[in-house]
């Protein structure tokens, strides 16, 4: 019975303490001068930007298939069909996410993390492959809404990739995994503040984040080129670009203030 009390006191105690907290206001002072510094500048971010690309590869592998399947047709001359399924199967998605501290009103410093995962399939042959970018950044606000409003981000990342599959071994490839170095680059973007008027003070901000893009270049490629492997020999003439980075539409996403 007496532990029964204990924990209804305890729910009682963090219940009010939960409605203390959250019913404050972005611009509400709440006594507690650590709390007054911390409120609104914490932004947790999702972002459907590397879904899109993930999107993109799929929908680029779903119209390349007839293709794909005339050549398959062509070297064997019309008799794969008969051992075996030329039919592609394909799938990729990508999600990132992000967390950012503003200590001061015109700046914000975070990182980015995120996913991507994919398979191509044909017939008992496959490659699967992953990814996992991020980066630590800095955010420039120059509008008098910050952190809201156009915005200029320079950071440090990298993007770790992994490929396996059965079509790797049989051509003799190893599966690969590789960090592919740090790079440096640019974000340009804007965040943009949903119910300016209306949620100007609530206490969870909801806001849009679309950015043009991110141009950089890989410093430390410590990596071994992939045109170091031999079947991926002819790919050496393009090791000049092989370090830089762009990317359009790097941010499309939602991020929340509080």
């Amino acid at each position: 019975m007496k532990i029964k009390k204990f924990i209804a006191f305890v729910m009682l105690i963090v219940g009010l303490s939960s409605t203390s907290l959250f019913s404050q206001t972005i611009g509400e002072p709440t006594g507690n001068a650590f709390l007054d510094y911390m409120h609104g500048r914490s932004l947790f971010g999702i972002n459907f930007g590397p879904t899109l690309y993930a999107g993109l590869f799929d929908i680029g592998i779903g119209l390349a298939e007839p293709t794909i399947q005339n050549i398959i047709d062509n070297m064997t001359q019309g008799m794969a069909n008969d051992y075996i399924d030329t039919k592609l199967k394909h799938y990729a998605f990508g999600l990132g996410f992000s967390y950012d501290f503003a200590p001061l009103d015109f700046m914000t410093v975070g990182l980015d993390i995120g996913f991507s995962v994919g398979q191509l399939k044909i017939d008992r042959y496959d490659i699967s492959f992953s990814t996992v970018p991020w980066s630590l950044n800095v955010k420039f606000f120059f509008g008098k809404n910050a952190p809201y409003g156009f915005f200029l981000s320079p950071r440090i990342g990298g993007t770790a990739v992994s490929m396996s599959g059965s079509a790797l071994r049989e051509a003799g490839i190893a599966d690969i995994y590789s960090q592919g170095g740090f790079y440096l680059s640019l974000e340009l973007g804007w965040r943009i503040q949903l119910f300016p008027k209306t949620g100007a003070n609530w206490p969870v901000q909801i806001g849009i984040d679309i950015s043009l893009f991110d141009i950089g270049y890989y410093v430390v490629p410590w990596t071994t080129p992939i045109s170091a492997v031999e079947q991926f020999a002819q790919l050496k003439q393009f090791e000049v670009y092989a370090n830089i980075r762009g990317l359009l539409l790097p941010r499309l996403g939602i991020t929340l203030r509080f």
